[in-house]
Formats: structure tokens, C-alpha cells, sequence
């Protein structure tokens, strides 16, 4: 994802995209989601990529509307979903969480498209 995002701010700086004050362009925005494993710190370790990605965003203009944090099974180390600090993780986020945010994600895109037929 860093790859892809700094490729985009690449691109966006070469087109003259990027201004000073990061003003926000009409229409575009973004919902942020980042999963983790936290065997560590949970929460604390993917607060800083979740906020990485939003910086990138508003540099591109567009206005964030949301974030979401979900626990997410450590896939291919066991002990890890197993003996962190948020206990057995294994088989996160579930079909009904993620279910839970796309509706939500569904209900904030016909809020804003709502709000933008309103302008």
C-alpha cells in the first residue's frame, strides 16, 4: 500500500496536483481501513498507518470521512494470533465484521453522494 500511495503522490506532485494547504478537491474523498494483528500493542501499531494513509489522501485533496481499525488473524505464525496482547485472534475480522463496515462505508457513499446532488 505505501508503494502504491507514494507512487500516486509521485504522480499527483508531477501534475501539479499537490498545492500548499493540501485544499481539498470537490468530490473526491476516502474511507480509510486498516486491519492488524497487534502480537504487540494492538491498536497502537496500525493507529500509525491508518493515519499515514490519511495524510496521503489529503495531500491528494480528498477529504477523509472515515476510519476503521479491525483486528485481523496473523496469518502463517500461529502463535502470534494465538499469545499476543489481544489473545486468540484467529479467523479475524469475521464475515459479519466486515459486513458491519461495508455497510457502514455503504451508508456514508449515499450520505455524501446525497449531500452532493443537495450543492
Amino acid at each position: 500500500m505505501a508503494d502504491f500511495l507514494n507512487a500516486k503522490l509521485n504522480l499527483y506532485r508531477s501534475q501539479g496536483k499537490i498545492k500548499p494547504s493540501a485544499p481539498k478537491v470537490e468530490g473526491k474523498n476516502a474511507l480509510i481501513f486498516c486491519t492488524y494483528s497487534g502480537p504487540h500493542t494492538g491498536i497502537d501499531e496500525a493507529t500509525p498507518a491508518g493515519k499515514t494513509m490519511r495524510q496521503y489522501f489529503e495531500h491528494f485533496g480528498f477529504n477523509v470521512v472515515a476510519e476503521w481499525y479491525m483486528v485481523g488473524e496473523f496469518h502463517d505464525r500461529e502463535d502470534l494470533s494465538t499469545l499476543g496482547k489481544l489473545g486468540d485472534i484467529r479467523g479475524k475480522p469475521t464475515m459479519q465484521e466486515l459486513a458491519k463496515i461495508k455497510k457502514e462505508a455503504q451508508q456514508i457513499g449515499k450520505s455524501l453522494k446525497c449531500s452532493n446532488e443537495d450543492s
